[in-house]
């Protein structure tokens, strides 16, 4: 077995490493060589939009006409009971909380096209929104959606392609502004899930330039498919204020406040507290929260990868939904407690991995679309084989919610420690592997419903897996670390299905999905990340055409962005051939990585050019 070592290197005031390294045993019958990253900051490589402004806006919301405002009331006996319904997926008090649902809308919203006729100062209801054109030419389309009790709103767009240069904004009271959304090039074939606002009236705001001509405006599309509700006593409150700390109940009251916990007691406190997020999401019609935190590569890319895990979500729809908040935490030891508006958040991400519990490590692997914002850091992780090492003490923070919804503490400190299979034989027997879990009793903290998926670390910010839940016969207790064990997917089991995105230089077969293309005998791994003006990242959809050649797209399915080729040209000049050709202007780079030798290399094209054809002849050697 091979125990945890520190590794060497400063970073925030604490031992790092700065790279990977393995270490090999004499004995060749052992597992395959540890790999192991060190924690890093992560530095956005296109710049962060602007944050939006009232002056940016034309604010319409209060003068819009009855047939411009959509009310859905309050929910209706069967929408609460369904809200209200607890959910069965996550491993015992570690679950994901479901926070809200989805409402249809009375009637249609949106517009197949706009008006090119209406004159300045002039205004008019178009597609159940107000039109106004404005002096300097540009055309400002304002609704407003409410649902009576939420304390937080979202919409949902089932369809968006509007003329270049529009700007899409919603916003709320207290100057909750988000925005500005770009669907220049359309939406995600599963639709398209704005930020939350905190409040239970959210307003639409579709800003088009001047230059839009009739034809342009004659394709401009938008289609809002329906409401999300949130409302939960704690997350999304439908009365003012939140609950009083006073009113924690006594299975909760392990809880830690992370502003509590100082470098004395971990020294990698607030590198942690900046590498893990609040995770709302829809999924299926319901809107949950999780936990998850962003993960370093070998060697560091600054790219946004984020695990949690598969019980959270597991597919492409509540991916893009995803809605994740950092930083958000107290300001002081047991302080009041900060609104979630407040606090940086990210919008949307592309599913690259995930597997449940009976099969794997109950994992989820994400990019996220945009950059997480200043001062995060990506954790560290090792591959070392941990399962049923007794002894090795963790830490993990997370966003819980209280037994009984009253009560939450902005990001939560717990203190773990490894347990022998034997001395959690009940986690074996409620069907929770010992080859694939971890098994911990809380020595300090706790964790509830909204902390699944929340990384385990050690000291130096290595994570060693991710929070699938617990198992014990007094779960209902979240401090009961006498009847219960918390449980997490092994971080050593879960690596061989992200290697190729946290160690992309590795030798290794290539596997095909969702975002990768594997060409010439699957010996090449072909994949490709764009980047916009607007501030807009992600990585593009794969899709095969023949076993040398496939394409790319960013925005929607039916928008073809990239096609790539690889050749054997070893009977030419003893070299292997990339060719690709580019139907786009975003900044885009293209790894092709050769999995039988390690060797990769990246083609860039940066933001705002024309995509050039390229042909390498000499891309990689030969055989």
């Amino acid at each position: 077995m091979i125990g945890a070592r520190r590794i060497l290197g400063p970073l925030f005031g604490i031992a790092l490493a700065a790279g990977v390294r393995t270490a090999r045993a004499a004995d060749q019958k052992v597992p395959p060589p540890v790999v192991e990253v060190g924690p890093a900051e992560f530095h956005a490589t296109t710049p962060y939009p602007p944050v939006p402004r009232r002056s940016d806006l034309a604010m319409a919301g209060g003068h819009l006409p009855a047939d411009a405002r959509h009310d859905l009331g309050p929910l209706s006996d069967a929408e609460r009971a369904r809200l209200t319904a607890p959910d069965r997926r996550g491993g015992g008090r570690a679950k994901r909380e479901r926070i809200g649902l989805s409402r249809p809308l009375p009637g249609e919203v949106g517009f197949p096209a706009l008006p090119s006729d209406l004159a300045a100062g002039a205004s008019r209801t178009v597609g159940g929104g107000l039109l106004e054109r404005a002096a300097d030419g540009s055309l400002v389309w304002t609704a407003s959606f409410s649902s009576a009790g939420a304390g937080g709103l979202r919409l949902y767009f089932s369809a968006a392609r509007l003329p270049a240069g529009s700007l899409v904004y919603v916003y709320g009271g207290a100057d909750e502004i988000h925005g500005p959304y770009d669907f220049s090039s359309g939406i995600r074939p599963e639709g398209f899930w704005t930020n939350t606002v905190h409040a239970d009236t959210i307003v639409l705001e579709v800003r088009i330039p001047a230059a839009a001509d009739a034809s342009a405006l004659s394709k401009a599309l938008l289609v809002v498919g329906n409401l999300v509700h949130l409302e939960h006593p704690v997350f999304a409150p439908s009365t003012s204020g939140k609950a009083s700390p006073s009113a924690q109940p006594k299975s909760d009251t392990c809880f830690v406040d992370r502003a509590c916990v100082t470098v004395q007691d971990w020294p990698g406190i607030v590198a942690a507290s900046n590498a893990v997020a609040q995770l709302t999401f829809t999924d299926q019609g319901s809107a949950y929260i999780c936990t998850g935190g962003l993960l370093n590569t070998s060697p560091s890319s600054n790219i946004p990868y984020l695990l949690t895990a598969n019980h959270c979500f597991d597919n492409q729809s509540a991916a893009t939904s995803l809605e994740a908040v950092w930083q958000y935490r107290r300001a002081s030891c047991n302080g009041p407690l900060p609104d979630e508006n407040q606090f940086p958040s990210t919008l949307g991400s592309t599913l690259l991995a995930t597997a449940n519990a009976s099969s794997s490590s109950d994992f989820t692997f994400v990019q996220l679309s945009s950059p997480p914002p200043p001062g995060s850091v990506m954790l560290g992780w090792t591959t070392a084989d941990f399962l049923g090492t007794a002894g090795l003490v963790g830490y993990r923070l997370s966003y819980p919610i209280s037994t009984d919804m009253t009560y939450v503490v902005p990001q939560i400190y717990t203190r773990d420690q490894l347990v022998a299979v034997s001395d959690a034989d009940s986690c074996a027997s409620q069907g929770i592997s010992p080859s694939r879990f971890l098994y911990e009793t809380d020595i300090q903290g706790g964790t509830g419903g909204g902390s699944s998926g929340s990384p385990l670390m050690l000291e130096d910010l290595r994570v060693i897996g991710q929070e699938y839940g617990a198992c014990g016969s007094n779960q209902s207790d979240n401090c009961d670390n006498v009847s219960n064990w918390s449980v997490d997917g092994a971080f050593s089991y879960t690596f061989p299905a992200l290697k190729q995105w946290l160690q992309p230089g590795a030798p290794g077969a290539c596997v095909a999905n969702a975002t990768t293309l594997c060409l010439d005998n699957a010996r090449f791994r072909v994949t490709a990340f764009y980047a916009t003006s607007a501030g807009a990242s992600g990585t593009g959809m794969g899709v095969p055409l023949t076993g040398d050649s496939g394409y790319f797209w960013f925005f929607s399915a039916d928008n073809i962005e990239l096609v790539v080729k690889v050749l054997t040209g070893c009977g030419v000049n003893n070299k292997f051939w990339v060719f690709t050709g580019g139907l786009t202007n975003v900044g885009v780079t293209l790894l092709v990585e050769d999995t039988l030798t390690g060797a990769s290399k990246a083609y860039p094209n940066p933001v705002g050019t024309a995509y050039l054809p390229l042909q390498d002849t000499n891309a990689f050697p030969c055989p």
